[in-house]
């Protein structure tokens, strides 16, 4: 796995809309960046160490990214996944040391080296007893399975006889689990539940009489004559007028249905279909005017009217009695009586009543144009069919609570019965002998099961401690006297796996921060040695590694790093001191004469600058590809010098980024440039003073003010304001102009420089 380049980073720290520069190359196998504090370094670090954590960092809960590999891509929602990263940075030192602790510990290194015979010993042992508990694991588990299986048939053949004998025909109403509860109910007092065959027979006899028997449904008729009587009276009273009424088919009927008929088939005709004669031109408008659309919206009405009360016809023949062998002998008669008297009311009286109001509906639509009177006298009729069904539900009720009642009893004598049997099966299918043994087995199977898991435990936790041998400490002593000339400074291992960091025997109090910063590196190398680590394959970030050290030992860091990373799968680096930047250049060399498929220098490494810059008035950090001076250039001066001339020369001087960092980029050139020129002891402030002395009064206050307050990026007030655009230029411009004045052969030298830069930009 290789990362190319990153997309994008939303919401960490300084990162706050981060996209790749497209300028800048793809990364490359080791990758070095140069930045100043707080110019977005370690947070950069943090982006890849969320992938080595598997965990977002608590300080950025809103963090968006996108990596783009050499075979996909990794966003925040792949942060569950393993990824072979290790990340070298604060938050590394702040979980592995304890630099306040008295003791000075750190969690232990885990690398296999060479381990003990006993820890070997016991290891092989535990694995055989291992082996061991498992073969009886799966022979009891094996019987057991057996034996449950075994009390199963006899629990489910016991079952299938019981619901013969009760007649139960479905088996799910009581199976062998119904049984076994049964069972396990009446096993400690069986006895008093097991009948004598006098009482058994008596009891089968009164469960399984009267079985027929079976509560029956009310009736629930809905009477719609009044409804419907409402609506064919209105229909008939209704009187149709037309334009023209044609006196011949208004009073016969059927010559009035044949003509309307005829009307739609003569529609596209030119001769009567019946005679052969032509016909009229004027014979539809006089019909229609007698057939107007009143009349046909009254014959659609009667239709739908004669068809809804036709429905209610057919419901009521559908209306189903059950028979009365069905019910309880003493309510059989008193049934079949009010049934009939229902049944003869309905299908007789109550539909001739239906057909009466059918009758009058074809009648008016024979007589269309005419007012029928529609008087019909069935309120007794429907009160007399309401006080049936009344009567009929009050018997089907009593009946049901009767049935019921017997139904309760019958259930009671089931209860006893089943009881009866689950008691006689313990002792037929010697239930409890099984069960003792199915129990014993159990607690076996799981007493092995748990064995077999605290001798797992042990086998990880003696591997563990192999892990943790003491070749972990012997390596980090090794390269830490390596670092500082001697063995006094030591890593000892304690009894609980973690080691004390001591001094010539006693515990090291007072560590500087180097020294802090040199273990904490060694320590990280080391643990990329670890034996299931494979560097080879591996993304190593590591951030910073010479702060706070001292000229000799950022050589050693340098020499450290390139022996400890030349076969890592990809390496990045940053730094802010610009002295170890320069000793990066050398770190990576063209692979030697010889060597198959050959790769140059140039196709192994790739330069970045990580800087902190000003966007829509909003600090942000930015990558960009490494500028040509500093990648030439031994010293960070030249650089500091560029981006002041290039500030004074540019057209367009409102450029928001330069004017955001120039005031510290004037004062670091200027510290640079005065403790060299004036070596004197003084203050830097005092050594303006010197450079300013002839600019007048105000305008050396203006400059000395906007050095001073705009150059320090840990400035709390400067966080939240911008130099202003003119003072900025004045500055810069009366810095160069004084340098030229003062030390033209310098200033010269500087800007040869850079035209020695750009030419050999123009010429790659």
């Amino acid at each position: 796995m290789k990362i190319k380049k990153i997309n994008e980073i939303k919401n960490l720290g300084l990162y706050k809309g981060f996209t790749w520069n497209n300028n800048c190359p793809e990364f490359k196998k080791i990758n070095f960046f140069y930045g100043w504090n707080y110019s977005g370094k370690t947070s950069l670090s943090r982006l890849f160490r969320c992938l080595e954590k598997m965990e977002i960092h608590k300080d950025y809960p809103n963090l968006m990214f996108d990596f783009e590999l050499d075979n996909g891509n990794i966003t925040e929602k792949d942060i569950v996944n393993v990824y072979p990263i290790r990340v070298f940075n604060e938050d590394f030192v702040e979980e592995n040391f304890k630099w306040n602790d008295e003791k000075h510990t750190i969690n232990p290194v885990l690398i296999l080296g060479e381990t003990s015979i006993k820890l070997q010993e016991e290891l092989k042992n535990a694995e055989n007893e291992q082996i061991k508990l498992k073969g009886d694991f799966e022979s009891n588990q094996k019987e057991l399975v057996n034996l449950k299986n075994q009390l199963d048939g006899k629990l489910t053949n016991k079952a299938s006889d019981m619901r013969k004998i009760l007649g139960i025909t479905n088996p799910r109403d009581f199976d062998k689990n119904a049984l076994m509860q049964k069972i396990n109910e009446v096993e400690p007092t069986m006895q008093s539940y097991i009948l004598d065959d006098n009482e058994e027979n008596q009891n089968l006899r009164i469960f399984r009489d009267e079985t027929e028997y079976q509560p029956i449904t009310t009736q629930s008729i809905e009477l719609r004559a009044d409804f419907f009587y409402d609506k064919v009276k209105d229909f008939c009273e209704r009187v149709i007028t037309a334009q023209q009424i044609i006196e011949k088919l208004k009073n016969k009927p059927d010559l009035n249905e044949w003509v309307r008929r005829g009307i739609d088939l003569h529609q596209t005709e030119d001769y009567c279909q019946f005679c052969g004669s032509k016909l009229p031109d004027d014979l539809f408008d006089r019909l229609n005017k007698h057939f107007s659309e009143e009349y046909h919206n009254l014959m659609q009405e009667s239709k739908l009217l004669e068809q809804n009360i036709q429905n209610h016809i057919e419901e009521i023949k559908a209306v189903h009695f059950t028979d009365m062998a069905r019910l309880y002998p003493n309510f059989a008669k008193k049934y079949e009586k009010i049934k009939d008297e229902l049944d003869k009311k309905l299908r007789n009286d109550y539909i001739e009543l239906l057909r009466t109001l059918i009758e009058k509906i074809k009648e008016k639509r024979d007589r269309p144009f005419e007012q029928l009177t529609v008087d019909l006298q069935f309120q007794t009729l429907l009160q007399e069919i309401n006080q049936c069904i009344q009567s009929f539900n009050q018997i089907v009720e009593e009946n049901n609570l009767k049935i019921n009642q017997i139904s309760d009893e019958k259930k009671k004598i089931k209860e006893k019965l089943i009881k009866h049997y689950a008691a006689k099966a313990i002792e037929e299918l010697n239930y409890n002998e099984l069960k003792e043994q199915i129990d014993n087995l159990d607690s076996t199977v799981k007493n092995l099961d748990q064995k077999i898991k605290e001798k797992k435990e042990k086998i990880a936790d003696l591997k563990n401690k192999i892990k943790q041998e003491n070749v972990g400490t012997e390596k980090i002593n090794e390269y830490l006297c390596k670092f500082f000339g001697d063995d006094k400074l030591k890593l000892k291992p304690l009894n609980d796996g973690t080691y004390q960091i001591t001094r010539a025997e006693n515990i090291a109090k007072n560590l500087s921060t180097g020294e802090k910063n040199i273990i904490s590196l060694v320590y990280f190398i080391t643990k990329l040695e670890e034996t299931y680590f494979n560097k080879s394959e591996a993304i190593i970030f590591i951030d910073d590694p010479v702060s706070s050290l001292d000229s000799n030992h950022i050589f050693q860091v340098y020499g450290f790093l390139s022996e400890k990373l030349n076969d890592c799968g990809q390496v990045f680096i940053t730094t802010h001191n610009f002295d170890f930047f320069n000793l990066l250049k050398d770190l990576v060399k063209d692979d030697p004469l010889g060597t198959p498929n050959k790769v140059r220098k140039i196709d192994k490494e790739n330069y970045y600058l990580i800087k902190k810059a000003a966007y829509n008035s909003e600090k942000i950090s930015v990558i960009e590809n490494l500028p040509n001076v500093l990648r030439k250039f031994k010293s960070e001066y030249n650089y500091l010098f560029s981006i002041l001339k290039q500030f004074d020369d540019s057209q367009n001087k409102s450029n928001f980024e330069l004017l955001y960092i120039t005031p510290n980029i004037a004062r670091r050139f200027l510290e640079a440039y005065l403790f060299q020129k004036y070596p004197d002891g003084k203050k830097f402030k005092d050594k303006c003073l010197k450079f300013f002395s002839n600019v007048n009064p105000n305008e050396k206050r203006t400059l000395l003010k906007l050095l001073d307050e705009y150059s320090h990026e840990e400035n709390p007030e400067h966080s939240k304001k911008f130099p202003d655009l003119q003072e900025v230029q004045i500055t810069v411009n009366k810095i160069l102009q004084i340098l030229k004045n003062k030390d033209n052969d310098h200033y010269n030298a500087l800007c040869e420089s850079l035209e020695s830069i750009i030419h050999e930009a123009y010429q790659d």
